[in-house]
């Protein structure tokens, strides 16, 4: 694992700096998320048929994220998020940050911002 694992202050500091890639499914990000972050489900990769590392890659690259651009990946509880960055990892990606509390640890402090 060579990308880096961060916490609730990083994410926080770097809103509307960085991109945040939710990868939960789609009902929970419409729901509400953090705020800016762009939906890319990793399930709805895992369902495809095919290759789920290529078709993940490839709804980042539609997305605009390359292997060498620095981003954010949460998930719900942080499974999916580390599970995501391990594909992005295996497919040459190289800067993506793993927000390992995910949703559970940024809506635990009501402070911070959330957007639905």
């Amino acid at each position: 694992m060579s990308y880096e694992i961060v916490d609730a202050a990083y994410v926080l500091d770097n809103l509307g700096v960085l991109p945040i890639v939710d990868v939960r499914p789609g009902f929970m990000y419409a729901e509400s998320r953090i705020p800016g972050a762009q939906s890319i489900e990793l399930m709805a990769a895992k369902e495809a048929p095919g290759d789920t590392a290529e078709c993940f890659v490839g709804r980042f690259a539609e997305a605009g994220l390359g292997p060498d651009d620095e981003f954010v990946v949460y998930c719900h509880n942080g499974g999916l998020a580390r599970e995501a960055c391990d594909l992005l990892e295996s497919r040459g990606y190289t800067r993506q940050k793993c927000y390992e509390g995910s949703w559970v640890d940024w809506i635990a402090d009501g402070t911070r911002p959330i957007e639905s």
